[in-house]
């Protein structure tokens, strides 16, 4: 017989993980973060040179998804799993000044607060 998946302690587990990353981006995971995956998986390093370093360091993404939607002047962009914001930060450099990108985040506050610093050192609040 089989054991019911606990989801709560799943989603804690995750969220506690995730806070780690933007806590300490630096420190070593049982998954790749930073500039070296997100250039493998696509990310073209040009936009990255436009991010704030700390958002790209705590990069732990999964795939590169910028060739699947077209992102224009003026487009409004809803970023899931938002993070600390290295794809908003992307998602901006393609909708400029005349769109808006929204994050959002399941994440505790430590990993949205790194979100907002990152923003704010970005100059995109």
């Amino acid at each position: 017989m089989s054991e019911a998946l606990d989801t709560d302690k799943l989603e804690r587990e995750i969220k506690s993980m995730y806070q780690d990353v933007a806590e300490s981006a630096d420190a070593e995971f049982h998954f790749e973060t930073g500039r070296d995956l997100a250039v493998r998986l696509g990310y073209d390093p040009d936009d990255l040179d436009h991010v704030p370093d700390a958002a790209v360091d705590s990069f732990a993404g999964v795939g590169y998804y910028f060739d699947l939607p077209e992102l224009e002047s003026g487009t409004d962009v809803l970023d899931l799993g938002s993070g600390s914001g290295m794809d908003a930060f992307v998602a901006g450099l393609h909708v400029t000044e005349t769109g808006t990108v929204t994050g959002i985040d399941m994440t505790t506050e430590p990993v949205i607060e790194t979100g907002r610093l990152n923003a704010y050192d970005g100059g995109t609040t």
